[in-house]
């Protein structure tokens, strides 16, 4: 369970880059040389992670830049961290629940 207060963090291996407004974005794994293209919501939510700001103040602000319900957004986020977190893409910082 993703719980709001969990700050989250992108691994450090791996290297994020926004394709531009509206073409989402690519991640590459710089490990295994892995290419995932990314879509809008899963872009704006990599941007977001910081290593520093919990998943309530992600949702927070993306909440504000899509047009959906906050609970809804919640569980599309935490689905997508789920999945991300399997990949090794992102992770719960040190010291977070």
């Amino acid at each position: 369970m993703l719980d709001e207060a969990t700050i989250l963090a992108l691994s450090p291996a791996v290297s994020f880059q926004p394709l531009g407004q509206d073409e989402g974005a690519v991640v590459l794994m710089i490990d295994s040389g892995q290419l995932y293209t990314c879509n809008d919501t899963t872009a704006a939510f990599l941007q977001s992670i910081d290593g520093a700001r919990s998943f309530g103040a992600i949702l927070d602000q993306i909440n504000a830049e899509f047009d959906v319900e906050r609970a809804v957004l919640a569980a599309d986020l935490a689905e997508i961290f789920a999945e991300l977190e399997r990949e090794g893409i992102v992770a719960r910082a040190p010291g977070s629940a």
